[in-house]
């Protein structure tokens, strides 16, 4: 697929494209705000609909640098019954003032069931209001369900694309009934899948080949700078590993790699690991068991700029990953 070009719409304005995420941001997904980033640098505007807010701690700085907070709207609903009532209030007055004709589609119980009795319909379409985009993003293929459902009551036709990312269309498969992505299958004109093995998943759940690009994740590579790798006799080797704490990235089977090596080599060698997640504790408990705490240390989460500089330190790297016992993969 080629990148768009920098170009003025009819309206003599920057072409504007919409992202609909998750949570924004999220240290586990830099990627996107990288992909915003260059898309700036390539002279569109970009803007982000996200339906959690994420946290700030250990972002990457081209979030703080492109200023991406400003440009952010958030779907997301208070908990709390009398605050989101309170916040309810003012959104649907807006609705009602600028486009009246979508309110009884907003509250209508019996298509869209609790999502409109919640109120949640009601902060998922008035962020819209007033914005144009000629293009929207869908990232993951459960957020372009919601996607859906938004593009459906505003009448929307502007163009959409979706890209999958992994558990969407692995994990996805197993959980959900059948028809889950039929409506996307019918709807999105056109899908972006990270390799051939994702795209053939896809086209055996049912999607058409011919709307589907492979485009891998990749990375400037200038912001990695080269640098020749050594080993001086009694040097300690040393390898880094980053990922999330979940099952897919199958650190457990890492560990008990380690643990192996460490029976058998001659050499001093210590693993780093970066990141964290809901298997902390388990991990932790295994490098005890293991016996290989000696050799194995936990840096937490870190910038993706301090990350590179941590790299430069390093001798490997090390990337684990296996199918998890939901069917979730990469």
């Amino acid at each position: 697929m080629k990148l768009l070009k920098p170009a003025m719409n009819s309206n003599n304005q920057k072409k504007k494209i919409a992202f609909i995420v998750g949570t924004f941001p999220t240290i586990s997904e830099t990627f996107i705000i990288n992909q915003i980033a260059d898309l700036n640098d390539r002279g569109f505007e970009v803007e982000i609909f996200a339906f959690e807010k994420g946290g700030l701690e250990n972002v990457s700085q081209r979030f703080f640098d492109y200023k991406m907070a400003e440009k952010t709207y958030y779907l997301e609903m208070p908990k709390n019954k009398l605050r989101r009532l309170i916040k309810a209030l003012p959104k649907a007055i807006h609705i009602l003032l600028t486009r009246p004709e979508i309110f009884t589609k907003i509250f209508n119980f019996k298509k869209y069931g609790q999502l409109a009795s919640s109120l949640k319909l009601l902060f998922y379409i008035e962020p819209f209001l007033g914005k144009s985009h000629d293009l929207v993003h869908c990232h993951f293929g459960k957020i372009a369900n919601k996607y859906l459902i938004i593009r459906e009551i505003l009448g929307s036709k502007v163009k959409f694309m979706t890209s999958f990312y992994g558990f969407d269309v692995s994990m996805v498969f197993k959980e959900k009934p059948a028809d889950y992505y039929d409506m996307l299958k019918k709807e999105c004109p056109k899908y972006i899948v990270m390799s051939n093995n994702m795209k053939q998943r896809v086209v055996n759940y049912g999607f058409d080949g011919d709307k589907i690009e492979v485009v891998p994740i990749s990375i400037d590579v200038s912001k990695y700078p080269y640098k020749e790798r050594c080993w001086r006799a009694g040097e300690t080797t040393q390898m880094i590993s980053v990922g999330r704490f979940v099952e897919k990235k199958g650190f457990d089977d890492l560990l008990r790699a380690m643990a192996i090596v460490k029976q058998k080599a001659t050499k001093p060698f210590k693993l780093f690991i970066v990141g964290g997640g809901d298997l902390e504790a388990r991990l932790k408990q295994m490098t005890e068991e293991l016996k290989i705490k000696d050799i194995v240390e936990y840096l937490g989460y870190m910038k993706i700029e301090d990350l590179i500089k941590y790299f430069s330190k390093m001798h490997l790297y090390i990337q684990s990953s296996k199918t998890a016992s939901d069917g979730d993969m990469e």
